[in-house]
């Protein structure tokens, strides 16, 4: 029995000490596996950095390289410009644009080149990117802007086929019924008028002294004796005569005519010093519908009085329990002022009768 408990006494020693050994085993295993992974984070931390600094250094490159380019095609298109290439120009401006669209400097080389083609409104577009871009280019380009603005408001002329070139032989030859012909088309009177652009000073000199030596208030339509009104009163000659032909066809003419014979009278009037008819005329367009926003400014310089003096009743606020007076424009005459109200010590320098405009809804 001693022998056999001496037997099994070192088993279990052995046996303990097997145990601790395992264990002593994992725990290495286990701090060797941590180590690893420690040196494998750093690494890829390591990597992730390093990858980063490259990217960056190949956006600076990419960028420097994507200027170069660009500066490259711009060149070419410059060439193909002056050398009168415009299709191959206007494709190289374009790519100079798709790699840059903040490119000012190929803006403006489109906008002169829709402005060759007669494409007003893409040369305004690109003009404008241009300066948009690099406000440095807006001195130069501001001249062909309003060129290129100009030329935009003719189109409705342009879209006709009518001009002042095209009527001067007629009015010269006394064609009347041609030039009605001509005037019937849905063009605006006062923008052919003063179109300027398809006729030469001497021509329109001419034409206009023609109108002012036969012109007839009784003869012709009333595009006809309008036109002939409008085409002395933009040369600031027979003021008197324009009055008369404008006069005798505003009651036969359309709606829109007649709001821009009226605004057109009004001027004429003023001119000739007659301010109370002046007033009547323009409130005569109000009454045709003109928004009054568009009249205020001359009403505002007969008067002498700050534009915003003049408001519609219609501005007046809601809330307000009281029925809306007639319009009024704050100024002092000779004449003493209507009882409660203070018109103010504003000194008039023109003798202005205040006016009340007969079957106006708006009164001075």
């Amino acid at each position: 029995m001693k022998r056999l408990a001496r037997r099994c006494i070192p088993q279990r020693r052995q046996s303990g000490g097997n145990r601790n050994s395992l264990d002593d085993r994992r725990g290495a295993h286990s701090g060797n596996s941590m180590r690893r992974h420690s040196r494998s984070f750093v690494f890829s931390a390591a990597a992730l950095i390093l990858l980063t600094c490259v990217l960056w250094g190949c956006v600076g490159l990419r960028s420097e390289l994507y200027r170069e380019e660009t500066a490259h095609r711009y060149q070419a298109a410059c060439k193909q410009y002056k050398g009168g290439d415009y299709e191959a120009a206007r494709s190289g401006f374009e790519s100079v644009i798709a790699l840059d669209s903040d490119y000012g400097p190929a803006h403006a080389a489109l906008g002169n080149l829709a402005l060759i083609r007669e494409d007003y409104p893409g040369a305004l577009a690109h003009y404008r990117a241009a300066v948009a871009a690099d406000p440095e280019l807006e001195a130069d380009l501001q001249p062909l802007i309003l060129v290129a603005l100009a030329h935009k408001a003719r189109a409705p002329l342009q879209k006709a086929g009518v001009t002042l070139g095209r009527i001067y032989p007629l009015i010269m030859a006394d064609r009347t019924v041609d030039v009605e012909a001509l005037l019937e088309k849905d063009i605006p009177l006062q923008l052919l008028a003063r179109d300027t652009m398809g006729i030469t000073p001497g021509k329109l000199n001419e034409m206009q002294a023609k109108i002012a030596e036969t012109a007839d208030p009784m003869k012709g339509t009333a595009r006809y004796r309008l036109f002939l009104g409008y085409l002395l009163f933009f040369g600031e000659t027979e003021d008197t005569l324009a009055a008369v032909l404008v006069e005798s066809a505003v009651s036969q003419a359309m709606k829109k005519d007649q709001q821009q014979a009226f605004v057109v009278l009004g001027q004429l009037y003023e001119r000739q010093s007659k301010l109370n008819a002046a007033v009547d005329a323009l409130l005569a367009a109000v009454d045709a519908g003109l928004p009054l926003a568009e009249v205020a400014h001359h009403l505002a310089r007969i008067y002498r009085v700050d534009i915003e003096s003049i408001r519609s009743p219609q501005d007046t606020s809601a809330g307000d329990m009281a029925p809306p007076e007639p319009m009024r424009i704050e100024v002092a005459t000779h004449l003493s002022p209507p009882p409660g109200l203070d018109l103010g010590a504003v000194s008039e320098p023109r003798d202005v009768q205040p006016t009340v405009s007969t079957g106006s809804r708006n009164t001075f």
